[in-house]
């Protein structure tokens, strides 16, 4: 046993030298485009949407050998006054300019696959105005390459095993997800999953289980304290181990049901009360299924979070709806889900409709609410804000960025957009508002935003641009203080010929 353990941290290190990170398509671009081309399609389909990564499905490919460059990507992000933005994994919170470099290859042979694609990240950080609740003085310039978007896999069926550094992104949202998105760097991982939809008697499943290592950076404010730093917080990586499973009933068409949960402990804790593999490394599984309170949590050293989701498509309609409602604490038996069912709980709730026009032409119109503040019952039973729970000091966070809704710690967000598409071509426009962590803060901190959200391709290059001014009301909950800031944000990918 102690050489699995070994086995299974070397892996695990050998992964982590220089951390880990994930591009800004995932979840946002290039799996919306074909989540949209399933509702133009207007059939029932067994694929969720729910369960996403930047993995390359090669299904169609009858080939025991086949290999291709991946597309090399250039994004560059500015904000003219502090930092702002989200879902842009490797990147960091920062003002001024920062960059993203991306490349690699993907080679198959036979069952494994292999995908290798780096990141290297470059952002000048420059200072910005902060007080003593928000923000915090850098103004070093930052530089690190990431693993990015790399995988190892060997897939039999309709199951895969694999080692990875990618983001995941876990859940029905299309701009937040509750526990899992690309709004932080990916971190490495193993993990096994389904790479297409099981079909039974009684309709389709798919799932991920993963094991793996979240870390910090002391030299980095923490976006799960307001972008503060915090000298107390040593080097500690911590273990988490997740799952998600999606279901779809066959006599529903269009339903998608699941569950997401993950359970995180300092790795220096793992062999607190236990010394078999299993309950070190695998302890979701022993419990599936908790109606109580276990007092015992906290004695293990062990923070969770869960969530329900439900996605429903309607294909006719070339509409959906969906909702993910999550906790990060047990209640304490039944009656206390019943009497405050908001309490330590975050949700989501969207909609999207496609519209088809005249020339291949269509228009998506999409809205969006996340809620991460807490709810009324704080006042006489403080929860925390839903990104920490109390044993973990770095929170729910890889490189001190928070691993689920980018909506920022403790805020809510309401999105509502609006788009003309026709193949590569895209205008878009998009009105956000933010109301950052208002529990406990007199003074109201809103982000009223408008943007233009242009697409293009021209030969084998793909330009997309996010332009965005930022009205900041009571800017760093400072009473009268109001800020204008200037978000954008420059994508410019070459695709190679296809062979």
């Amino acid at each position: 046993m102690k050489l699995l353990n070994k086995i299974f941290f070397f892996i695990c290190f050998a992964l982590s030298i220089n951390g880990i990170a994930q591009n800004n398509e995932l979840g946002s671009l290039l799996s919306q485009d074909a989540r949209n081309e399933n509702l133009l399609k207007g059939s029932d389909s067994l694929k969720s949407f729910t369960i996403q990564s930047t993995e390359i499905s090669l299904t169609n490919k009858r080939t025991f050998f086949y290999w291709k460059p991946l597309p090399i990507s250039f994004i560059n992000q500015y904000n003219s006054h502090h930092p702002y933005g989200y879902n842009d994994g490797s990147m960091i919170p920062a003002n001024g300019y920062q960059s993203q470099i991306s490349a690699g290859f993907f080679a198959k042979a036979g069952p494994l696959q292999l995908q290798l694609q780096p990141e290297y990240i470059y952002a000048s950080n420059i200072n910005y105005e902060h007080n003593d609740l928000y923000g915090a003085s850098n103004n070093r310039v930052y530089k690190k390459l990431f693993f990015g978007q790399s995988n190892i896999s060997l897939s039999f069926h309709a199951l895969s095993i694999g080692i990875s550094t990618q983001n995941l992104w876990w859940g029905p949202g299309i701009t937040s997800a509750l526990l899992m998105s690309n709004n932080a760097p990916g971190f490495e991982h193993i993990y096994f999953k389904t790479n297409r939809p099981i079909k039974t008697p009684i309709g389709s499943f798919e799932f991920q289980l993963i094991g793996g290592r979240l870390q910090n950076d002391t030299a980095m404010p923490y976006e799960n304290m307001h972008l503060k730093s915090n000298s107390t917080l040593v080097n500690n990586s911590r273990y988490t181990n997740a799952y998600i499973l999606s279901y779809h009933p066959k006599w529903v068409p269009g339903l998608f049901i699941g569950i997401n949960r993950s359970l995180n402990r300092y790795e220096k804790d793992l062999n607190i009360g236990t010394n078999s593999f299993f309950s070190k490394y695998l302890p979701i599984l022993s419990k599936t299924i908790q109606k109580k309170n276990d007092w015992g949590d906290d004695t293990l050293q062990t923070d969770q979070l869960a969530s329900f989701f439900i996605r429903w498509v309607m294909p006719k309609s070339k509409a959906e709806w969906y909702v993910e409602y999550g906790f990060n604490d047990y209640g304490a038996n039944t009656r206390d889900y019943l009497m405050a069912p908001t309490h330590s709980s975050a949700h989501v709730i969207g909609f999207k409709k496609l519209k088809t026009l005249n020339n291949s032409a269509y228009l998506d119109f999409n809205a969006e609410i996340t809620q991460l503040s807490e709810s009324p019952d704080a006042i006489l039973r403080y929860a925390g804000n839903w990104y920490e729970h109390g044993t973990i000091g770095q929170g729910y966070t890889n490189y001190n960025q928070i691993l689920g809704a980018g909506a920022g710690y403790g805020a809510n967000k309401q999105i509502i957009s609006a788009s003309w598409i026709k193949g590569y071509t895209k205008l878009g426009i998009l009105f956000e508002r933010t109301d950052r962590d208002p529990e406990f803060h007199t003074n109201k901190w809103i982000d009223l935003s408008l943007g233009l959200l242009p697409q293009v391709k021209y030969k084998n290059y793909i330009i997309r641009a996010a332009l965005q001014f930022i009205n900041s009301t009571n800017y760093g909950w400072e009473k009268d203080l109001n800020k204008i800031n200037f978000h954008s944000k420059i994508s410019i990918q070459y695709l190679f010929p296809s062979k």
